[in-house]
């Protein structure tokens, strides 16, 4: 890995680490950090070896959200409303940009997960979590409300009562309670979470890399779908893939009694 504030490898098993890489500051995140997590998710994206993502934070946090030092900066106090739409939607872009990414994602978070940061982390297909991770939607304690698209986030994960009850209390929810209320997917041993979020992502990466993709979608699509909406598209992709290279190679390596060699055709 190269020294920066975000740090970005591909691993020997297609995993691509994106880890935020400033633990002097917990990982509190600047503009030029997300800017450049969303040109690793591009390389990433691109990038034929990779199979799944792991976002992680380097240190004892996952990150403690948007840099609250700028907030008193001149020319941020006070800003115009429309200058604080942009920085919205600037942010917003970066949660957009997992949400959009054609590969499935893990968030492995520990210490803190505030602010911003959880928009990251709650866009991630799946969310590991150790026990000391603390989710932090305080926004109100600030003056401000939810940004990023979390609000869209966290009522999807935990429903709206209980999104209610985080949001307008701003108190922190730890691993043990987000796994209960379905923050996180999975409750990691301690210090273990980016370990197990990366058998995670090696596990998904034995897998034949279209299924993966078009599974991911599907699921997403009957999310909001009715039944027969859901088995028609169903029906559809399983045609679709049962032409590919990647299911006559597992039916070939199943007669075999061998592990597949996928290729992603």
């Amino acid at each position: 890995m190269s020294v920066s504030l975000v740090r970005y490898e591909v691993d020997a098993q297609g995993t691509a680490w994106l880890l935020w890489n400033r633990p002097e500051r917990k990982n509190a995140l600047l503009p030029e950090m997300t800017d450049e997590a969303r040109r690793r998710l591009d390389e990433a994206a691109a990038d034929e070896r990779v199979r799944c993502l792991v976002l992680s934070g380097e240190g004892e946090a996952f990150s403690a959200g948007a840099d609250l030092n700028r907030l008193g900066e001149p020319g941020r106090l006070g800003r115009s409303a429309i200058e604080g739409h942009a920085r919205g939607q600037h942010g917003s872009a970066g949660s957009r940009a997992i949400l959009e990414f054609p590969k499935p994602t893990i968030a492995a978070v520990h210490g803190a997960v505030a602010g911003m940061s959880c928009a990251w982390a709650l866009a991630c297909d799946i969310v590991v979590a150790a026990p000391d991770a603390r989710f932090h939607f305080s926004f109100v304690r600030v003056g401000f409300v939810t940004d990023c698209g979390t609000s869209w986030l966290l009522v999807r994960r935990v429903g709206i009562g209980r999104a209610k009850r985080i949001v307008l209390t701003g108190d922190p929810v730890g691993g043990e309670e987000a796994y209960r209320l379905g923050l996180c997917d999975e409750l990691a041993a301690p210090g273990a979470d980016r370990q197990r979020a990366g058998e995670l992502a090696a596990r998904i990466g034995e897998q034949a890399p279209l299924a993966v993709r078009e599974a991911r979608r599907i699921l997403e699509f009957a999310r909001t779908s009715s039944f027969d909406e859901a088995a028609e598209r169903e029906a559809w992709t399983q045609g679709a893939l049962g032409e590919t290279e990647d299911h006559k190679e597992a039916v070939r390596a199943f007669a075999e009694k061998r592990a597949p060699r996928f290729a992603g055709r």
